[in-house]
């Protein structure tokens, strides 16, 4: 590959980029000239009231949250129905205590209760309420 020193040799050895006197000792100046007036505004103070305002409307909302959990947790579990008090059988003092010494084993248990259905007819009750709500 042959270069050619000819076109190297043309070209000027110095800056061709010329910069007018002075213009770097005045260059600040107008620069400052030339940007538009800003206008200063004063910062606005925020006043505590505005600072705390979020903090203390999630307290209330969390307090309103736990006061509805507690009002239906305590409402809905303690809640009755009047046949149900009747029909509940008040027991002495000592059978509290005799029952809560005896000890029964799951099958009894789940025997006792099998012959409690038998015996008051909930099977037969049962059979009827479910044939009747299917027939309709």
């Amino acid at each position: 590959m042959k270069t050619n020193s000819k076109k190297l040799e043309e070209i000027r050895k110095e800056n061709p980029f010329r910069v007018p006197e002075n213009y770097f000792e005045h260059f600040n100046q107008e620069i400052m000239n030339r940007l538009p007036e800003k206008d200063f505004f004063v910062p606005r103070t925020v006043s505590l009231w505005d600072k705390a305002k979020p903090w203390v409307y999630m307290a209330a909302m969390f307090l309103g949250l736990y006061f509805t959990i507690q009002f239906l947790t305590t409402r809905t579990g303690t809640q009755q129905t009047p046949s149900a008090a009747i029909q509940e059988p008040l027991i002495a003092p000592e059978a509290n205590q005799y029952w809560s010494n005896a000890s029964v084993s799951e099958d009894e248990f789940y025997q006792y209760l099998e012959d409690q259905l038998v015996e008051d007819n909930y099977y037969d009750y049962i059979y009827e309420e479910m044939s009747t709500a299917t027939n309709m």
